[in-house]
């Protein structure tokens, strides 16, 4: 990179010469132009200014000249009209005069020659008015005057001509000096322009083959970093995969062959083995390897740590590294890799300085390992001594598992036993308990019958409290084993016609139904269900016994009986589920795996409803009322045992479906049993 930015400074730094240069070489052109033009300006004013004196020069004498013929006419002539050219002359003359002076000021001799001039006319021009003035007076003039001012204009036509002639010759030099000039100028512009030209050519051509270089140089800079790029790339993408790979790997063969055979495409060698350390025992343990021929070491081989490892390394399990060294340096193990290997890399596994193991490489060309070789094995056994330490901690993880696990079924084949020792306990003590109970039921009906006259009114009493106190008893023993019943007995869940079983439980409850008057109405088609027809049954009985049998004093009992198909998770999603009171059976493995029922997540599930008009149950009692001998009301107002529902729920739980109530205390219940829809009515 350092170079690059160096090819880019030396590029602008060239690119800059060559665009600044033609600009100072026009400048100075431009400024030696500027001063050769200035010069030849200056020579031509000069030239123009002498001609302007010339001009001015001749202006004044033409004036002279006017004033001169203007007094001669009138003095020869005595016209008047003569003077108009002399009056108007003397008008200007002083201002010609001054001008004249003022062209001449750089001039010196110029300058005394027009004061000598100026003399000479100042003295011509004081005989004028006397000579005028005369000719008015008395028509003549005087001769002698008028030769002595014929004299003094002779003499200002002297000095004229030679002040002209100075000035002609000086108007010759300056315009000789203005051609030379002129030609300098075209001549020296002409000569700067090549000149100039000629360095600028030769400049930009140095300058453009100076610049190529540099964009060639800086363009194979760009390419060997490019490459590197390329490289870098190939190398991270080579290095991701063997990530992935080591991640995908099950074993640590696995992990160390997919490793090594992802590296072999960045790194030529010609066999490649990774052996993990026991430095408890002093073995060392082949892993797995990649090789091309013969391979001395079998995976799962073992061998001495010391034909792998130096003795300094030994004592003290410290890192340590062997890179790009022949053959015959390596330890002895190595040697053995086979003939033809002439250069070995050994680099450490080893993880927070935990030497764990060795990553080894050879290759039968002597310094295969270069840099970036030695660099990317470092990397890869850095990553394989990571998936190592992973790999054996996974393991031991998933000992502890299997301990764990086999513990958990130890004790839970132990909680089994124990269970079923105490259901047989109690429906053996249960079942134990109806002999003495009906010999005391039997014994007590016996002394009402054989006795009862010789009993006063409250011996009568007392021997028929005895008897309704064990003919209650025995309802709740029965009830009891019938409980207990529905965990031992072994169920097995097939298709069920819903509607037979229903019209079954209100055969057997016709009785009760006449008795009580009972307003039944079942509305057909029920659907069929996946239970056990026994249970089912049982289940059933209680439910609708329940509806005839909780309803206020003078009230016609109105139950009502119907199903709907829905799919589970309906009722939770409508948020009624929280003032029901549901619960859930976990049916065992093997009825679950003869059931024929499909995941709860797919399957639709019959529900069953029975609705009653009878005293309803409070929300605060729902909760309570699935339980063994609950009972929310006293044995003299609704006769029971308390463990009605809990049959309901225990049955559902067996059959591996749902119960639950909704109801308003003196609003009625309408209970619900959920079973799974049988699959050959869906």
């Amino acid at each position: 990179m350092a170079l690059f930015e160096t090819a880019q400074t030396n590029f602008r730094r060239r690119l800059t010469r060559a665009i600044a240069l033609p600009f100072i070489l026009m400048l100075a052109l431009s400024g030696i132009l500027f001063l050769q033009l200035n010069h030849l300006l200056s020579v031509t004013r000069w030239v123009d200014h002498t001609d302007r004196v010339i001009a001015q020069a001749n202006y004044t004498q033409r004036l002279l000249l006017d004033m001169e013929s203007g007094i001669r006419g009138y003095l020869v002539t005595g016209n008047p009209s003569f003077l108009a050219p002399y009056q108007a002359s003397s008008l200007l003359i002083d201002p010609a005069f001054n001008d004249l002076r003022s062209l001449i000021s750089d001039n010196p001799r110029q300058i005394q020659r027009l004061k000598e001039l100026r003399a000479i006319y100042e003295q011509w021009n004081r005989y004028a008015p006397s000579q005028i003035a005369r000719k008015q007076r008395s028509g003549d003039y005087q001769f002698s005057v008028f030769n002595t001012r014929r004299h003094l204009m002779d003499a200002m036509r002297v000095q004229l001509a030679s002040f002209i002639e100075t000035e002609e010759v000086l108007r010759d030099v300056r315009t000789d000096t203005a051609q030379k000039t002129t030609q300098l100028t075209i001549g020296s512009t002409l000569g700067l322009t090549v000149g100039l030209g000629s360095l600028l050519a030769l400049f930009t051509n140095r300058q453009l083959i100076a610049v190529a270089k540099t964009y060639k140089h800086a363009l194979a800079i760009a390419q060997e970093q490019t490459e590197a790029l390329r490289r870098s790339a190939q190398r991270l993408e080579a290095l991701h995969q063997i990530d992935r790979a080591i991640l995908a790997a099950h074993s640590p063969a696995e992990v160390v062959r997919a490793a090594l055979s992802r590296m072999q495409r960045l790194v030529p060698c010609q066999q490649a083995f990774v052996v993990l350390f026991h430095f408890e025992t002093g073995i060392a343990h082949v892993i797995a390897g990649t090789v091309n021929g013969d391979f001395p070491f079998p995976e799962g081989a073992t061998l001495q740590i010391d034909e792998f490892l130096p003795g300094f390394v030994l004592g003290q399990q410290r890192s340590y590294s062997v890179e790009n060294a022949t053959i015959n340096r390596c330890p002895p193990a190595i040697k053995r890799m086979g003939e033809g290997q002439s250069n070995c890399m050994t680099i450490p596994l080893r993880v927070e300085e935990n030497l764990l193991g060795e990553l080894i490489l050879s290759a039968t060309e002597p310094t295969t390992f270069n840099p970036e070789h030695q660099e990317i094995a470092r990397e890869v056994a850095d990553q394989l001594a990571i998936a190592m330490q992973q790999a054996e901690l996974r393991e031991q993880l998933e000992q502890y598992n299997a301990q764990l696990e086999q513990r958990v079924s130890d004790r839970t084949v132990q909680l089994q036993e124990a269970n079923a020792e105490l259901e047989a306990f109690a429906y053996s003590v249960s079942h134990d308990l109806r002999a003495p109970l009906r010999a005391m039921q039997g014994f007590s009906s016996a002394l009402l019958e054989d006795y009862g006259d010789s009993f006063d009114v409250i011996g009568q009493d007392y021997a028929q409290r005895i008897v309704t106190a064990a003919q209650r008893m025995d309802i709740l023993i029965q009830d009891l084993l019938d409980y207990s019943r529905l965990s031992r007995t072994e169920i097995r869940l097939q298709p069920i016609h819903l509607e037979a079983v229903v019209i079954e439980v209100l055969a057997q409850l016709e009785p009760e139904v006449r008795q009580k008057q009972v307003q039944v109405a079942v509305e057909s088609p029920l659907p069929q269900v996946v239970g056990h027809r026994t249970t089912l049954i049982q289940v059933l009985t209680n439910l609708l016994n329940n509806a005839m049998k909780f309803i206020a004093p003078g009230v016609q009992p109105q139950v009502r009986v119907w199903a709907e198909v829905r799919e589970r998770g309906e009722a939770e999603e409508q948020g009624i589920v929280e003032t029901r009171v549901e619960t859930r059976a976990i049916a065992s493995i093997a009825e679950e795996s003869e059931s024929h029922q499909p995941s709860a997540n797919s399957q639709l599930w019959v529900r069953l409803w029975i609705e009653d008009n009878g005293i309803g149950i409070a929300p605060e009692h729902q909760q309570r009322i699935f339980r063994v001998f609950e009972r929310l009301h006293g044995i003299e107002s609704y006769p029971g045992t308390g463990i009605g529902l809990a049959i309901v729920r225990k049955g559902l739980e067996r059959m591996g479906g749902y119960a639950g109530v909704e109801s308003q205390a003196n609003q009625g219940s309408r209970f619900w049993i959920d079973l799974p829809k049988a699959r050959d009515e869906c």
